[in-house]
């Protein structure tokens, strides 16, 4: 392993680290009708948006790894599951769109946390958790709504986090379409550079 390859391994999982002390520690406190926020998914997504699908995958997987080693009686693997899959579909995502913006941050958390939630319940119901579903279907939702609604408050923060860990740069704007036309330069600034070359024009004919 490279020298950056390792600081970026170590950046990740101090990353990790943060998010699964914010969960254990003040996560419960957060809850509402008994619902926490999921910050280990959260960070598989913003993995996803921020790295893409090979990155979003890897990272997911660690992240439900070590969810599922602190945080479930479920089968260890389970969340795991739920959150690579949602990693690599984020990332996979975000290759295939033209612009990238920030601003997407909060919209793709929640839907990808709403995402993981689903896969995650039905992936243990597959392999025998019927205790997952047993609250019913409108129990799924609101988990699922709540818990994207908590993903979207977060995400800009964590994606500067997963960001600044695998090393890639979220762009504020619009990343520029390859054999797209430059963008229009202002009639204003136009002008000015117009105005620029006659001076020295005239600068060199009295020369």
């Amino acid at each position: 392993m490279t020298k950056p390859a390792l600081s970026r391994s170590l950046k990740v999982a101090a990353v990790l680290l943060v998010g699964i002390f914010a969960q254990v520690t003040f996560g419960s406190d957060l809850r509402v009708d008994g619902i926490a926020p999921d910050f280990m998914m959260l960070l598989a997504v913003c993995a996803g948006f921020a790295g893409g699908p090979e990155k979003g995958a890897t990272v997911g997987f660690a992240a439900g790894l070590i969810s599922d080693l602190y945080l479930h009686d479920t089968p260890v693997g389970l969340s795991a599951l739920a959150a690579c899959l949602v990693g690599f579909v984020v990332g996979w995502g975000r290759t295939q769109m033209l612009t990238t913006r920030l601003a997407f941050a909060p919209a793709v958390a929640a839907a990808g946390t709403a995402v993981g939630v689903v896969i995650f319940v039905v992936a243990g119901y597959i392999v025998g958790q019927a205790q997952l579903i047993a609250p019913g279907k409108s129990w799924l939702v609101q988990v699922a709504f709540i818990e994207a609604v908590y993903s979207a408050i977060f995400a800009l923060p964590a994606v500067a986090l997963m960001s600044w860990a695998l090393g890639t740069v979220m762009p504020a704007a619009a990343e520029p379409v390859p054999g797209a036309a430059p963008p229009e330069v202002p009639a204003r600034r136009r002008s000015l550079a117009a105005r620029t070359r006659r001076r020295r024009r005239a600068r060199v004919g009295v020369r």
